[in-house]
């Protein structure tokens, strides 16, 4: 399998001279300790709780548990800072919340370093205490000189002067221990099994809907094969697939009406939320919607490629999931394969093109008979 090196990180290009390594992270951890110190001691006394969560939307359902026990903690009202497709999942959850809503322009190199303009409108909500549960370096390059009293959260161990408690960000499963994690050093998880229990939520005589696309090409199986899955069961079951509003050319969506497969175009994370709240049953790529669709409750078949299924599978019976493993495929706590969320790109694809359309049949027909009504 060919691998062409979309880009070299930098952690990796230190890692590369000790000396020079050792040199600028002592330099950066002496830095980042004096901005920290200055601005602890001109914290807030009195000030909001700020919740930092800056995810992509299949992300974001896995932070709920956390954000729940921060609020539960305070008893009171806290502040989220997040992306716009966030703000509805949130929604779902949270009555008692405000919103500081960050935009991706405004952050550069690559979506890592915050802008002055996010910094200030982090800086007029005067936090006195701030969880960071992002747990990257746009985070930290948001937080790090806000004058917080005290600053709760994970990182990469470079970061680790930013924080007053600090939890390294582990690299095993599951995503949301990861974020139960960063709260850790000041609120008790005593059940975190209990923290994460999801709804079951059945509607047999909803849709099946079918989204054929991810965040990037190594995520997603053919969408051929997605169609004629389509057409297998688009005869005894109502069956529609799912996509953003001009994701697919004109002239392909043109091509897909006339095989009289239902298609319905969202255009919003409010709209998306509503359809999959209507169905019977979701079937994706590992992507934002199959995860939000788990979250809901319905009963899912999810396709994994490049990605751990270790670190986002629910263990429910009625949410199973599907992969072809190969020997480049993840191992034990790996969240990506050697592509390495998208650090690579794989021109083979292997473990998608040699996952078959009978092997996804087969799994999902059980899920569809138990949970699913045909046509009257």
């Amino acid at each position: 399998m060919k691998l062409n090196r979309a880009k070299i990180p930098i952690n990796e290009l230190l890692s590369s001279n000790k000396f020079i390594s050792f040199f600028i992270s002592s330099i950066f951890f002496l830095f980042l300790s004096l901005v920290r110190s200055f601005c602890r001691a001109s914290g807030f006394v009195d000030g909001s709780i700020l919740v930092v969560s800056l995810h992509r939307l299949g992300d974001t359902v896995f932070t709920i548990p956390a954000v729940r026990e921060v609020q539960k903690h305070f008893g009171k009202k806290i502040n989220i800072v997040c992306f716009p497709e966030s703000v509805p999942i949130y929604e779902l959850v949270f009555d008692d919340v405000d919103f500081c809503v960050l935009q991706r322009n405004e952050f550069y190199l690559g979506g890592r370093i915050a802008s002055r303009s996010a910094k200030r409108k982090l800086k007029t909500i005067r936090s006195k205490i701030i969880f960071d549960i992002t747990c990257s370096m746009v985070s930290a390059s948001l937080i790090f000189n806000l004058r917080a009293e005290r600053i709760i959260g994970s990182n990469g161990y470079q970061f680790r002067s930013i924080y007053d408690e600090f939890v390294e960000s582990r690299k095993k499963p599951q995503l949301m221990d990861i974020y139960l994690d960063a709260i850790s050093p000041v609120i008790n998880l005593s059940d975190r099994n209990e923290l994460k229990k999801r709804p079951e939520i059945f509607n047999p005589n909803g849709r099946i809907l079918i989204q054929p696309f991810a965040g990037w090409k190594e995520k997603e199986w053919n969408l051929k094969k997605f169609l004629s899955l389509a057409e297998k069961f688009k005869d005894d079951y109502p069956v529609s697939l799912i996509i953003q509003c001009a994701q697919i050319d004109k002239d392909v969506l043109e091509e897909i009406e006339k095989s009289n497969i239902n298609i319905i175009q969202t255009t919003s994370v409010e709209e998306l939320i509503q359809r999959i709240n209507e169905c019977s049953l979701f079937i994706g790529n590992d992507s934002g919607p199959v995860n939000l669709a788990n979250f809901l409750g319905k009963p899912t078949l999810t396709i994994y490629g490049s990605t751990n299924p270790d670190y986002t599978t629910t263990g429910a019976d009625y949410q199973i999931y599907i992969q072809e493993t190969l020997d480049c495929s993840a191992q034990k706590d790996e969240k990506f394969c050697i592509i390495g969320a998208a650090t690579y790109k794989c021109s083979g694809i292997q473990c998608m093109n040699l996952l078959t359309f009978d092997e996804v049949y087969d799994n999902v027909t059980p899920l569809i008979d138990k949970y699913c009504n045909k046509k009257n």
